[in-house]
């Protein structure tokens, strides 16, 4: 099925947390948590008292998703944003079910149900938020565009690209140019862009940040929908393996044959073609 082990866990980026976001406002919103419980502190950046006095007996409004930032909205002026950062996931089961390792907070609502977030890790961050303030979210202020928006025009996206110099994979997951790319799905859109991670901008053609631009959201679009086909309701999954290159290393290119190079700058994976990249 593609779960992968969460011991072994990439980041969610924007196709997981999208599809994520859409569950969660199918299956919570305008329900009341009943109880709020603290199981792990370190994932917090606010006090266990605010966190349950502005949550228990409140109803969630709305899910929305910024970047690779969940937000939940609430029926006061609070709101609780979650980065998950590499090892956070967030599940829906009954209150029954037996509790993950290293779950950091648990929601209880009325109708048995619980919404939990757990992290193997604890690199992820919760935060509240009262009124529409976000600013002392680090990084929230900093947000690009998102890749999707209608409003990102192929002249936006042009002009904003002549603002990065540097090697085109870190352009695409600087999330201050776009919000949301990782690492998986920038290795998924230049290889779909037949262009090489390590290209430098100034060096890309015309056509070449065209197809950049196209490819970016057909890409993310397309992803969607197979996760969301695909990941139900089961929200705490990760399923990457209709990916075409990243994390395949050794691998036949699907187009040319080729063996797929991977490589480990930074120690961040990079996985391309080197006959279908130029």
């Amino acid at each position: 099925m593609g779960f992968t082990n969460t011991l072994n866990l990439a980041m969610p980026e924007l196709p997981d947390l999208e599809v994520i976001k859409r569950v969660l406002n199918h299956r919570i919103v305008d329900k009341k948590i009943e109880k709020v419980e603290i199981l792990q502190p370190l994932v917090f950046r606010c006090t266990f008292d605010q966190f349950v006095n502005q949550l228990q007996s409140h109803s969630i409004t709305q899910v929305n998703r910024r970047g690779k930032f969940l937000i939940f909205d609430f029926d006061t002026d609070a709101h609780v944003v979650i980065h998950p950062m590499l090892g956070g996931r967030l599940q829906l089961c009954q209150i029954n079910e037996r509790l993950k390792k290293r779950t950091c907070f648990r929601w209880q609502f009325l109708d048995g149900t619980e919404f939990r977030y757990f992290d193997d890790n604890f690199m992820g961050r919760i935060y509240l938020v009262q009124g529409n303030d976000f600013s002392p979210i680090p990084q929230f202020a900093d947000l690009g565009p998102e890749p999707l928006d209608a409003n990102l025009s192929l002249q936006l996206f042009q002009q904003r690209l002549k603002h990065h110099p540097g090697m085109i994979k870190n352009i695409l997951t600087n999330q201050k140019f776009l919000a949301g790319i990782g690492n998986a799905y920038a290795d998924e859109i230049l290889f779909a862009a037949g262009i090489h991670p390590f290209r430098k901008r100034p060096s890309l053609t015309t056509e070449e940040i065209e197809k950049l631009y196209h490819f970016t959201r057909s890409v993310l679009g397309k992803a969607i929908e197979i996760l969301s086909q695909r990941m139900g309701e089961v929200i705490e999954v990760e399923i990457r393996d209709f990916l075409k290159v990243h994390r395949r290393g050794g691998e036949p290119c699907p187009v040319c044959g080729t063996k797929i190079s991977e490589v480990s700058p930074n120690k961040r994976i990079t996985s391309f073609c080197r006959n279908c990249q130029k």
